[in-house]
C-alpha cells in the first residue's frame, strides 16, 4: 500500500499554485495531482516520491493534509495493457471506489492507482495477474 496525499482546500483562486508552490519549494516532484471538487471545498489527490516529506512542507504552508491509502499497480504503458489488471479485479468480485493511473515512463511504464474495500486483496489480485504492485515511486 501506499500513502496518497490528500490536501483539503477551499475552491477559491490561488489554491492550486499555493499547493504546488509549497511542492516546489521543498524539491518534491509532483508525479500524479487530481482535484476533485465537492463543491465549496475541494480535495487535491497527490502521488509524490516521498509522501511524508510532502505532508509535512503542505503542513507548514497551513494547509490541512491526510494520508490515504492505495494501492499503486505499475502495467506496461501499451493499449490495453489495463485490461489484464481490471480482469483480475472483476475475477476476484472486487469494488473500486476511485482510480486513476498516470504514466511514468512513455511507451514503457505506468501506474494505476486503487482505491478499495479491501487493498490487500486488490495487491494479491494484482500480483496474481503477474502484475507488479509498488510500495516506492522512487
Amino acid at each position: 500500500m501506499y500513502n496518497e496525499i490528500r490536501v483539503f482546500v477551499e475552491n477559491k483562486s490561488g489554491k492550486l499554485a499555493k499547493v504546488a508552490g509549497a511542492l516546489g519549494n521543498a524539491g518534491i516532484d509532483i508525479i500524479n495531482i487530481e482535484l476533485a471538487d465537492e463543491g465549496q471545498f475541494g480535495v487535491f489527490k497527490l502521488l509524490t516520491a516521498d509522501p511524508q516529506k510532502a505532508k509535512q512542507a503542505l503542513e507548514n504552508a497551513g494547509m490541512t493534509v491526510a494520508f490515504n491509502k492505495v494501492a499503486v499497480i505499475e502495467i506496461a504503458d501499451q493499449p490495453g495493457s489495463l485490461v489484464k489488471l481490471a480482469k483480475a479485479l472483476e475475477n476476484e468480485g472486487m469494488s473500486v471506489q476511485d482510480a486513476y493511473g498516470c504514466i511514468l515512463d512513455r511507451g514503457k511504464r505506468a501506474i494505476f492507482v486503487v482505491k478499495g474495500d479491501n487493498l490487500e486483496a486488490i495487491e494479491s489480485a494484482a500480483k496474481g495477474a503477474g502484475l507488479k504492485v509498488l510500495d516506492s515511486l522512487e
